[in-house]
């Protein structure tokens, strides 16, 4: 694999964990706090690669 691609792969599993982590506390702030950045992170993750490989 090449070593951009184990990179992206180590930031989507941490932003999956984090999204998790933030699930199981859902009734607090910080569990949404979490989520979001979660969600925020693989998104910009995916779009960054996108571009990378279309442009």
């Amino acid at each position: 694999m090449h070593p951009s691609t184990n990179t992206m792969l180590i930031i989507i599993v941490t932003a999956v964990a984090l999204m998790l982590v933030g699930f199981g506390m859902r009734d607090r702030n910080l569990g949404l706090g979490l989520m979001g950045i979660g969600l925020i992170t693989a998104i910009a993750t995916i779009v960054y690669k996108a571009y990378i490989t279309f442009y």
